[in-house]
């Protein structure tokens, strides 16, 4: 059975409904703080074992806060409107089984929420760029993070940087092939012309 006509399960419930303006400040925020606490860090003379932590934590900030804001502001640029934020685990965890879905169940995330009649009216290069958007900031931001971690010469940096270069290879793959994917939105978006 082709991809497109399988029909995914509904998605969880939002924990939290968040408008526009506070949500984009708290992930602006969060990127910041993420970014501050990897400088911090590379500056530190402190055991490996704080240093490594500090760097999961600054790396884990700005995993989680770059991913919605990158569809809401690329989604703005090209003419689309949102009507808030919600705040859950993951959008598809029926892509995950076992630790791995209940990890990404409880892993808070931001999902902006689109204007239905703007989505309507968007064109379909503005749809696929917004949709892009997030999967393209997550693996720009976390890959960074891990570079400027191991050129820094934060412990375990290297690591960091070579788990998120993997990591966000398979993440394109996997967001290319299943219907909720970003890239797979942003495919359909442009094949809709």
């Amino acid at each position: 059975m082709p991809t497109s006509s399988i029909v995914p399960p509904p998605r969880p419930p939002f924990w939290l409904r968040l408008p526009i303006v506070t949500a984009n400040l708290i992930q602006l925020v969060g990127l910041i703080a993420g970014a501050v606490i990897l400088y911090i860090d590379a500056h530190l003379q402190s055991s490996d074992v704080v240093r490594v932590i500090l760097m999961l934590i600054g790396w884990f900030a700005i995993y989680i806060c770059c991913h919605a804001i990158a569809h809401w502001l690329i989604g703005r640029l090209v003419g689309i409107e949102f009507q808030g934020y919600g705040l859950r685990g993951t959008d598809h965890p029926e892509n995950y089984s076992g630790v791995m879905r209940s990890i990404m169940n409880a892993l808070p995330t931001f999902t902006v929420m689109t204007k239905k009649a703007s989505m309507q009216q968007a064109r379909p290069v503005a749809k696929a760029l917004m949709f892009a958007a997030g999967e393209t900031s997550t693996a720009i931001c976390s890959i960074f993070a891990g570079w400027y971690a191991w050129q820094a010469g934060i412990p375990g940096g290297l690591v960091l940087f070579v788990v998120m270069v993997i990591f966000n290879l398979m993440s394109t793959v996997v967001t290319a092939t299943i219907p909720r994917g970003d890239y797979n939105k942003a495919w359909r978006a442009l094949r809709a012309k």
